[in-house]
This record gives structure tokens, sequence and C-alpha cells, in this order.
């Protein structure tokens, strides 16, 4: 008898097939073209939750601070507000209210040092927008910040300070348009956190009035203003995510003199959660919800659209038609009044920038009679007309 050899198994007969190999190859990238979007989908949800949350919990701070500050304002108030040069102010409550020191506008505020360093930023802690400044710091962190103003290394440090309560998870960074130029344009991979200091802008919608050579601004918001005396807190915003803080200001603007903002050539403005012209934002009452700031079926033949709605008042406050009247003046007929409002009521469903029927509160800071655009825009963004 012959012994049986072992069976013996070639090496070709252990690998793939070029075929096999292909087919493996195939099926992987199906996977992963099937679940990568649902991932993705996940992610963004999750920092879209992060970044409500955050909203949310900026405003319930703020109601604690009202209640202990002696004017019941609940937008913290910078304590240079009432002690700054009237005619170019720096401190008009947008972003001072809480952070750390921000980046931008490094040519800003200039006392040796390169055009382009951090400490000479406009929301810098030499300008006094550093943590130990930002009023609402001290109840998100208690215990607080040194003050920097005075220390080089120590004011580097506060721009790097990683203040979770303020930053919103999403926030790559500005919109193409529609927003401070200076950071579309010169930084734009830099977020809002960065630049700013606070990835969340406060709402001061103010209101210019000029005559005799001047002007002045009134806040028509929460800003300086008691809680007490908004009319409708559930309805009234408090603070929204930065990267939509004009988007209610974009062409096309309803009121017939002012072009609205530019929003570059694909007249949209993104969100930072995947969506356009959608942001998350909180409300008086301290309620957060995501808003889309379009109003449908409005688009023109250049596809520029409508952003807010001009509400018919049941009654209008005292016009204010001089700097030296704050409490203002009878403008009319109901039908005069309307007119003249309505440039002022911004609003849209569930929401409002504008504290009317409530008179306007004096904020004694100034601003050029000359120009043509909105108080609100701060000399930061511009209007279309301006290309």
């Amino acid at each position: 008898m012959f012994a049986r050899s072992p069976r013996t198994t070639s090496p070709a007969r252990l690998a793939f097939t070029l075929l096999e190999l292909l087919v493996v190859i195939a099926i992987i990238a199906l996977l992963l073209a099937i679940l990568l979007p649902s991932l993705e989908s996940a992610r963004r949800a999750s920092k879209n939750a992060a970044c409500l949350s955050h909203t949310k919990n900026i405003a319930t701070s703020c109601r604690v601070y009202e209640a202990d500050d002696a004017s019941g304002w609940g937008i913290p108030v910078h304590p240079l507000q009432f002690r700054q040069d009237r005619d170019n102010p720096t401190y008009i409550g947008a972003y001072e209210w809480g952070g750390k020191s921000g980046v931008g506008r490094p040519d800003f505020f200039r006392r040796g040092g390169s055009a382009k360093d951090p400490l000479d930023s406009k929301y810098g802690t030499r300008a006094g927008f550093g943590p130990s400044t930002r009023p609402l710091n001290e109840i998100l962190y208690p215990g607080g910040f040194r003050d920097n103003r005075r220390d080089r290394r120590g004011g580097y440090a506060d721009t790097q300070l990683d203040l979770g309560l303020l930053k919103c998870p999403a926030d790559d960074g500005p919109p193409r348009r529609g927003h401070c130029e200076d950071w579309w344009k010169n930084f734009s991979t830099t977020s809002s956190f960065d630049y700013f200091g606070t990835s969340y802008a406060a709402n001061v919608f103010m209101n210019g009035v000029f005559g005799a050579g001047e002007g002045c601004f009134f806040s028509n918001s929460p800003y300086l203003r008691p809680t007490s005396r908004v009319p409708t807190p559930a309805r009234t915003l408090y603070f929204e995510e930065n990267i939509g803080r004009w988007a209610w200001a974009a062409r096309e603007d309803q009121c017939d003199f002012i072009k609205g903002i530019d929003v570059g050539p694909t007249k949209t403005l993104r969100g930072w959660h995947g969506r356009d012209w959608t942001y998350n934002r909180a409300f008086v009452d301290a309620h957060a919800d995501t808003q889309r700031i379009y109003v449908e079926d409005t688009a023109d033949p250049l596809g520029y659209a409508h952003h807010y709605v001009v509400e018919k008042l049941s009654s209008y406050p005292p016009a204010i038609l001089s700097c030296t009247n704050p409490l203002g003046e009878d403008s009319g007929t109901d039908s005069e009044r309307e007119t003249s409002f309505r440039c002022i009521i911004i609003r849209g469903p569930n929401w409002q920038k504008d504290t009317l029927p409530s008179p306007f509160i004096q904020t004694g800071l100034r601003w050029d009679a000359r120009s043509d655009h909105r108080p609100s825009y701060e000399d930061c963004v511009r209007s279309d007309e301006d290309d």
C-alpha cells in the first residue's frame, strides 16, 4: 500500500482574486456612502443641540444678572458704557456682555506693536473687552478673571481662553457676506468666538435720529431697558448666533430708502448648522428656538427676498424727532405714525427685534447723521449700495 500524501493547498487559493477584491471594495464604499451622511447628520444635530442649549443658558444667566442689577437691565452693560467717547462709541452692547478677548479689527486700538497685533483688537483686552470686564462672566464663571489690560502676556492669554459656555461647537467662521467686512474678508477661517470673543450677539437694535447737524442713538431693543418694560418677552429677541446677526437686514430691506446689506453673489446667508438663513436664538423670557429668517414667496426677479415683516401696531409711542427731546412728540394720525415707524418694526413668525410700542431709550451715544445706513449696522456691515 502506498501512504496517502497530505493534501496541500496552493498559495494561490489563499488569496482574493481581483474580482473578489473589487467586490469587497465596492461593498465597503457602498456602506460608507450609506453611513457617512447619517453620521454627519447626527454630528450636526448634536452640535446644533449644544449651541441651542448655550443660547438658552445665556438668556437664563442674564435674567439672573437682571435680578441683581439696580436698573433691572437684562443685557449686561459694560462698566465703561457711560464713560466712553459718545461721538465714537466702542461699547454698544452686542458683544461686551460676556466672553473672552477677541482678535478682530486688530488695527483698531494701537499702542505700539504691529497693525495685526491681536492686542490692538477692537474686541480685545486692551480695548476693554477682556474677560475681566465682560459682566456676565461673573455669573457664568464665578471667581472671575484677572484684569490684563496692562499685562501684554496676560492679554495674549485672554485670547486663548476656552469658555465653552459662550462658544457654539458649530462656530466655524463668518458667512460669505452679510456681516462685518473685516471678519469675512480678512478672517474668513476665524470663528466668531475667536474674532469677537463670543459666538453669540445680543439684540441691541438701535434707531437713529438726526437733525440740526447731529445724530443720536435710541434703543429700540432690550438693551439699556429693564426687562419689565419689554412688552412681549416671549417674542422679543434677546441673543442669537452671531453668524445670523444681520440676516433680517439683508436685501431686500422693506424700508424703501434703504437697500439692505450685501449678501454676495449667492444671495443667501449660511448658518452654522447646514441650513441657510437658519439660526439659534433666545428670547427675553429665556426660552430658545431655531428660526429661519426668510419671508417665503417674496423673492424679486433678481432673487432677493424679504427677511422681516412690518406689522401694524395697535398703538405707537411718541416719535423721537430730536436728540434733545428724548420723550418724543406726537407724530400725527395713526396713518402718519404707521408710515413714520415702518422702518423700525422688525418682525417675523414668533420673533421681533423691536420693543414697540414701549418708548425708546436714550443711550447718550451719537452717530454720523450724514450716513444713509441704519445705526444698527455699526459701521461694520455693508449696504448693497456700497459696492
